[in-house]
């Protein structure tokens, strides 16, 4: 699609992505004064349009996610018609889903801070808590379960806004529409639960596997369960034999470990029971931590991350608002000239709340000046005085007050009795409300100091250090010690520059001089460098050569690390098709070189026939296909014979050489 093409009361822009079973637009709509809002077109494929079956599953998806409103979960607008094109109207979302994430972490060769996963995952668990658990209009419990929880369909605004979207492939699981033929669930396979794969009975706790498997993949900056093909991938989803993702990145905590394991947990009695649980994990993992991350963080993330696209976008969307519908429906351009519209990444106002959202997004109106509270008070005696005149120039009644009438008199200069002196009194008063007013002074200017004092004085500071190696710490801030592990966080410090020191055996000691500034939290990330003296080379022989090792965490180049001697170290080899290596080593100081050989794994063989057929592996019966061999030994190689009646046996030799798992797949002929 190339121009903006209209679509009913919509323009349809431009193309974000096609799935294999719908395409998504970022649309145009338009109301009343001027008023429009972007939106996401989601369109049924054309090939699918004509599929009644497919069609009725689309209104059912429109018909479920209209009754979710949350703040985590994508907001369907309408569900509509236009021709013969069945189509779901959703808020539009600026930004990148999880997958476009994943891949730019691994060009850019960097990974996701891990508060930022964590606080990615909290969000998603809320917004799966609020989907199992949403009712009807009669009470009863909907039993949602997305059951496509993967990086596609996860989304990230530039503004740190995390949106949950497709719930509807659920439905088209739910009611057996063959959706692997039509390419929906291609690469979707490594996110399903295994009690999905094994046509189980699928609750809330499968979509809590899956959410597992994205964080995992998310903070390890690879796949989880990736196979050779989607049978192979099927096998070790259904297997679902996970280890940490600090074996994959030494930056994530055992606390967040245990939270990720406890949700890929293989039977779902022994994951979290409701995602609201690994929410509340999750929420407690960053307090406990010392990270407090907001959508304000994950927003300068974003734009740090995608700064060039987050430009495109802005320039796009100011070209789109120079577009709008004509009276007959047509596409009008607008020229450069016209003002042009802000866009909002994530959200615009509809009719009913322009006048709310103005109000709340209007600049703060102008603050009148406050005027002395003492010449506010004193302002009715001192209101405009009359000019002095003559005595000879004045009126009767301007006379001395004893002469003039009663009526004539100010109310604050009355006489007492038949004194002869009506000022005497007079004085009194103005002496008693001299010393009225002087103590009226100083109690506001009393009052004045204290809240002065209270606003203006200087509030402490906080500060958080992030060490890398994070245990066996000694943080010292001056002469006191304020933690042992990392990250180590203290509250309540007095402003000013301090002295942080970092120590570890085996390690150089790190001290800095830093400012604490009142009412903020100053952030100190700290990388201690091994010390040479006490530091052990090691020199790693490991058969097959090409294996991949991991010593505390960190990927072993060249067959070769240092480490700190006297420091227990886990150390990982893994290759495809050999039985990983995993133990503790306790380096000496020096240089070591140190001998592995792995064992290769046992295959797995899947044979499938049409018709099935009778297998047998060398002379050995092994059943009707479709069948599973497991426990064979790779390093040599199995004949593999299927005998149906009335059909030409199948004969192959099956070799695994570096794979795991072989797929036998073959079509009987008639004899």
């Amino acid at each position: 699609m190339n121009r903006p093409l209209p679509f009913g009361k919509y323009i349809l822009l431009e193309r974000i992505s096609v799935g294999g079973m719908a395409e998504v637009f970022k649309g145009r709509t338009f109301g009343i004064e001027g008023f429009a809002r972007y939106v996401a077109i989601k369109r049924i494929l054309p090939h699918l349009a004509e599929d009644n079956r497919f069609v009725e599953m689309f209104i059912d998806e429109a018909k479920m996610a209209v009754q979710l409103n949350h703040a985590h979960i994508a907001q369907v607008i309408e569900l509509g018609r236009e021709k013969n094109d069945h189509f779901i109207a959703m808020e539009y979302i600026a930004g990148k889903d999880l997958l476009a994430l994943y891949h730019h972490m691994r060009r850019s060769r960097q990974r996701m801070p891990v508060h930022l996963v964590a606080l990615i995952g909290h969000r998603v668990a809320e917004g799966l808590d609020y989907a199992h658990r949403k009712r009807g209009s009669d009470g009863r419990p909907l039993g949602i379960v997305h059951r496509d929880v993967s990086p596609q369909n996860v989304l990230v605004s530039y503004d740190g806004a995390v949106k949950l979207i497709d719930f509807g492939i659920a439905k088209v699981r739910k009611q057996g529409y063959e959706a692997t033929r039509a390419g929906v669930l291609k690469g979707k396979f490594g996110y399903m639960s295994p009690e999905l794969i094994e046509a189980r009975t699928v609750d809330a706790r499968a979509d809590v596997f899956s959410l597992g498997v994205v964080l995992w993949e998310l903070l390890a900056t690879e796949r989880l369960f990736a196979g050779d093909n989607e049978f192979v991938t099927l096998e070790l989803v259904r297997r679902a034999e996970v280890d940490a993702p600090s074996t994959r990145n030494p930056a994530v905590p055992p606390e967040l470990d245990r939270i990720i394991l406890r949700a890929l947990a293989r039977d779902p009695e022994a994951r979290y029971q409701t995602a609201a649980e690994l929410a509340d994990d999750l929420a407690r993992f960053l307090h406990t931590q010392g990270f407090s991350p907001t959508n304000k963080d994950l927003a300068a993330w974003m734009r740090g991350q995608f700064s060039q696209d987050l430009e495109s976008e802005r320039l796009k969307s100011q070209q789109h608002a120079r577009i709008t519908l004509g009276p007959d429906g047509e596409v009008v351009q607008g020229s450069q000239d016209e003002e042009e519209e802000e866009p909002t990444a994530l959200w615009q106002p509809d009719d009913g709340m322009a006048d709310e959202w103005a109000r709340a997004t209007s600049p703060p109106d102008e603050v009148e000046p406050v005027p002395d509270p003492l010449a506010a008070l004193d302002a009715p005696r001192r209101a405009a005085p009359a000019p002095e005149r003559p005595l000879s120039e004045r009126p009767l009644s301007e006379g001395p007050l004893s002469e003039r009438p009663f009526s004539e008199r100010p109310t604050d200069q009355v006489p007492i009795g038949d004194r002869p002196t009506a000022l005497r009194p007079q004085v009194g008063v103005q002496r008693g409300r001299g010393a009225l007013w002087a103590a009226l002074v100083v109690g506001l200017l009393a009052t004045a100091a204290a809240g002065w004092w209270f606003l203006w004085r200087e509030p402490p500071a906080s500060l958080l250090v992030r060490v890398n190696p994070s245990d066996s710490l000694t943080i010292r801030l001056g002469d006191e010690v304020i933690g042992q592990a990392s990250p180590a966080r203290r509250e309540g410090l007095k402003p000013g520059r301090q002295v942080l020191e970092v120590t570890r055996d085996g390690f150089d000691p790190w001290r800095q001089d830093i400012m604490l500034t009142a009412g903020e939290v100053t952030t100190v990330d700290v990388r201690l460098a091994l010390s040479l003296s006490n530091e052990a080379t090691l020199r790693f022989l490991v058969t097959p050569p090409d294996a991949h090792i991991t010593l505390g965490g960190k990927e072993v180049h060249d067959g070769e690390a240092r480490a700190p001697a006297g420091v227990e170290v886990a150390l990982v080899i893994e290759r495809a098709g050999y039985r990983p290596v995993k133990a503790s080593l306790t380096p000496e100081r020096g240089r070591q070189t140190l001998r592995y050989e792995l064992a290769l794994s046992p295959g797995t063989l899947f044979v499938e026939t049409d018709p099935p057929g009778t297998v047998f592996l060398g002379e050995e019966r092994r059943g009707r296909t479709p069948v599973r061999i497991d426990g064979l030994d790779p390093s040599k190689p199995w004949p593999v014979r299927v005998e149906a009646p009335g059909h030409k046996p199948h004969e192959e030799t099956v070799e695994f050489k570096d794979r795991r798992f072989v797929q036998v797949e073959a079509t009987l002929q008639p004899q």
